[in-house]
């Protein structure tokens, strides 16, 4: 049978589609130049197909050298740890001077070295090259000579036209298996809370933020309240960040609900936010709320949908989503003063480990959900465990001894518990552990501690009345009248209707 390098090439692409499992890479538009893939025994095969015939040996050394080059460009997305490279070529003839040096393998120079085999396919060399490739794809195959049947190329063209086709289908419905929904409802129960928020007082009041549940770490530690790592998801402080945090949900949302399914997205959501929470609440002990840690989830599990196609990933969502997710991870880090950078970082890792979980539809992998099984649970775990040990919580947990050692009237303990308290540095804490340890020292007889502590209260905090009319107290002990009457007289300013305030000034201006 006569051979035709045209019909040759459609059929060995369509060969590697439609029987071995090969993907569709990329082409040229005139479908002259097509690359293929499959990932086989950890090793991933990229084959580029070419028909065209080269009559000199230079001309095929320029284009292997732009193969190369296009390897050493392309996305690094296409590339796996081992990745091996097949350049076939489908000639009319084998060029006219002496080539031989060309078809031994090189190996590409990228961030991890890539060899390359040439192959080239002629009348002549029909059968021989396709086995050695067949061989070193790790195929059991063998095709034979092509007519040159004017039908039969354009059968050939056909089948391919149909296999893009059924390829580029598969590759669509990945992101419309299922219609968003639960997104809505999501976005729809922050607006409310936000709507409860504002009519009980303002979503920037902090008393009503933690009323409805806000993270609050002192809260969570002495009273159990761990129900608030996921109501604090609901809730947002001030209309702007409402705004963008239900944008970036609608966005991230319906396509990761697309992609994932109505069930296994709201785990990741939820997953998501939980450890994004527990993140918060193990490295910051400011109170915090918002659905960030949640969508950072979203992020982490469309990172998860690109580990398993990473080809679809990169030709799609792959290069915006990233730089997204770097711009986002960048203003996170440089306002962490006010963005609760640990609860994104919690969320990513925790949106990454619960797509691991939950797997992609029609993706089963048992192996990869029991290790997103145990990642989720040892980050739970883990968040938790640091949470109630760690440092971060150190203050707040002598801050929760201190109120205890109040109740039952235990001085030698407030004082002891305080002391290591105010050790460790600056704190919200520090005014009422400098009024709760004053107040100690003053009922043990330690007249002149206490003054040094309430002294240093009233710098701290010039309009706590109290304050004032403590120290006024160990002022008097101490006999200073005349001192003691002006923080008295300052405690009456600041609060006019306690009648202990007013005695005390009464009895000190005698």
């Amino acid at each position: 049978m006569t051979y035709n390098e045209e019909t040759a090439y459609y059929k060995m692409i369509n060969r590697l589609l439609a029987v071995h499992g090969f993907t569709f890479v990329r082409a040229e538009e005139d479908l002259s130049v097509c690359w293929l893939e499959k990932k086989q025994n950890g090793i991933t095969h990229v084959v580029k197909l070419n028909y065209r015939t080269f009559t000199w040996a230079n001309h095929l050394k320029q284009d292997i050298l732009k193969t190369a080059n296009q390897i050493q460009n392309m996305s690094k997305g296409l590339f796996a740890k081992k990745t091996r490279i097949h350049n076939v070529y489908f000639g009319e003839q084998e060029p006219a001077d002496e080539w031989s040096k060309l078809k031994k393998p090189m190996i590409i120079k990228s961030k991890r070295p890539i060899p390359m085999q040439l192959y080239y396919l002629d009348g002549d060399s029909y059968e021989k090259e396709s086995e050695k490739l067949f061989r070193h794809l790790k195929l059991d195959d063998k095709v034979t000579l092509t007519s040159a049947d004017e039908q039969e190329l354009e059968l050939e063209k056909g089948r391919l036209r149909s296999l893009l086709v059924q390829q580029q289908q598969a590759n669509q419905a990945v992101f419309h298996r299922k219609k968003p929904l639960l997104v809505y409802g999501l976005i729809g129960i922050c607006v409310v809370m936000f709507l409860l928020e504002t009519l009980l007082g303002g979503s920037t009041d902090s008393t009503v933020l933690i009323e409805l549940g806000a993270k609050y770490n002192p809260l969570i530690l002495a009273e159990n309240e761990w129900w608030r790592i996921v109501s604090s998801m609901f809730l947002h402080i001030g209309a702007l960040h409402l705004l963008t945090n239900m944008l970036s949900l609608y966005y991230l949302g319906t396509l990761t609900e697309q992609i994932f399914g109505h069930r296994r997205f709201l785990l990741i959501y939820l997953l998501g936010g939980l450890i994004g929470g527990l993140a918060s609440f193990a490295f910051s002990d400011n109170p915090s709320a918002g659905a960030s840690g949640a969508i950072f989830g979203l992020f982490g599990a469309l990172i998860y949908f690109g580990v398993v196609y990473p080809k679809l990933f990169w030709r799609t969502i792959g290069n915006g989503l990233i730089v997204i997710l770097l711009i986002n991870l960048v203003i996170s880090f440089s306002a962490s003063h006010v963005i609760d950078v640990f609860a994104h970082l919690g969320g990513l890792a925790g949106g990454f480990a619960s797509a691991l979980l939950v797997g992609l539809p029609g993706k089963r992998n048992t192996r990869a959900r029991i290790g997103g099984t145990l990642l989720s649970i040892a980050l739970i775990a883990g968040l938790i465990w640091y949470g109630l040990t760690g440092s971060v919580n150190d203050t707040l947990r002598h801050v929760l001894k201190v109120e205890d050692a109040v109740k039952q009237n235990d001085y030698s303990s407030v004082i002891s518990d305080s002391t290591l308290a105010l050790d460790e540095g600056d704190s919200v804490y520090e005014p009422m552990l400098l009024f709760n340890r004053g107040l100690a020292y003053y009922k043990t007889g330690d007249i002149e501690k206490s003054a040094q502590d309430y002294e240093r209260l009233v710098k701290l905090t010039p309009e706590d009345h109290a304050a004032h009319y403590n120290l006024a107290l160990v002022l008097q002990t101490e006999g200073k009248k005349e001192e003691a009457l002006k923080h008295a007289k300052r405690a009456v300013e600041l609060a006019p209707d306690e009648s202990q305030y007013e005695q005390l000034q009464q009895k000190l201006s005698q």
